[in-house]
């Protein structure tokens, strides 16, 4: 992603989990995750701060309602330089 603002859609019925990698440049970033599928995700957002709407920080990391609870999850790593990292459980 680059400077403005961009939106990442991760939402969708999987069939096995993934490992996504996503780089943002300034101003804003927003990833939409699965609500019924596991989601683990980091977020570093340089000099930004990180909204992590519904999911629950445990550690470094940002887990939604369904992690551990079920078959497939995915494990999201977003970092950012400047601006802010907007995390989305939809």
């Amino acid at each position: 992603m680059g400077a403005g603002k961009s939106t990442v859609d991760l939402t969708g019925a999987y069939a096995q989990g993934f490992d996504a990698t996503i780089e943002g440049g300034v101003r804003q970033a927003t990833v939409l995750l699965p609500s019924e599928i596991g989601v683990k995700a980091k977020a570093e957002g340089g000099l930004g701060k990180t909204n992590a709407e519904g999911l629950k920080k445990v550690g470094d990391s940002y887990v939604n309602d369904a992690y551990g609870e079920s078959d497939v999850n995915l494990s999201v790593d977003v970092k950012g330089s400047v601006g802010e990292i907007n995390l989305k459980v939809v």
